[in-house]
């Protein structure tokens, strides 16, 4: 069956999540630990980061940002603070402050980082392909649209879907559903690609067609093996795929 529709991820998909993230995330750790009196400790800090996932050089599959149970999530920032006596409640606001107002150190860690035209360059040569294109993700609406922007993908974009929907969050597979019923296609006919496995686990719960992971996010190679059908290191190798490309570039 030939695909019609492709639903990409935004972070760690459309950039390396490091890169971009990696540097916001370290900032803003600090400044909460600045807000709770606690920034003089650097083992503390190296402990905070690794805990969100950011390592000194790579990111960190089972940080929280990777982690899409929120339960999961509050307990293991409960663990952490009880561990080094810190105010859990505090913390939780200092965090949800710091996902609600995401993309203003989104942007400025794009501006810092020139926008590379391979992702422009992958969305023209799927809108020539005849692709319906769409980005799904758990960030707000905001942030999305700071990346888009940055990128300069907006005109190839059909469809969106992010936290400010209120959508269940990946992997329930509503969104991709969402996407089939509003261009007429079938589950099996979209392509989602991701670097997460809650990205693969999106594409099987919604039985998409094929499941692509890239190495530019989580990194965490061992799941995404157990729920992809391909790994690329990042998404250059997409233009090579003849399942996406059958004709060729």
């Amino acid at each position: 069956m030939k695909f019609g529709g492709i639903l990409f991820d935004k972070d760690g998909t459309l950039f390396d999540y490091f890169t971009v993230w990696g540097p916001v995330i370290s900032e803003y750790t600090q400044t909460i630990l600045e807000d709770l009196q606690r920034s003089d400790s650097t083992d503390l800090r190296r402990r905070f980061l690794r805990l969100i996932g950011v390592g000194e050089d790579k990111m960190h599959a089972e940080g929280l940002v990777f982690k899409t149970n929120k339960l999961v999530m509050l307990f293991r920032l409960f663990v952490f603070c009880k561990m080094h006596h810190l105010p859990f409640r505090k913390m939780v606001r200092h965090i949800k402050t710091g996902f609600t107002d995401a993309h203003q150190y989104m942007e400025k860690s794009l501006l810092d980082n020139a926008p590379s035209d391979l992702v422009e360059k992958l969305f023209i040569r799927l809108s020539e392909a005849g692709y319906r294109i769409g980005i799904v993700t758990n960030d707000t609406a905001l942030s999305t649209k700071v990346c888009i922007d940055h990128l300069r993908i907006q005109k190839y974009i059909d469809f969106t879907s992010t936290h400010d929907d209120h959508l269940p969050k990946k992997p329930n597979p509503e969104a991709l559903k969402q996407f089939c019923s509003q261009f007429s296609l079938l589950p099996e006919q979209v392509v989602v690609i991701g670097d997460s496995p809650a990205d693969m686990k999106f594409a099987r719960n919604g039985g998409a067609g094929y499941a692509v992971a890239v190495l530019t996010g989580s990194n965490d190679i061992k799941r995404l093996k157990k729920y992809a059908d391909t790994i690329y290191t990042d998404l250059q190798e997409i233009f090579n795929d003849t399942k996406i490309f059958p004709g060729g570039i």
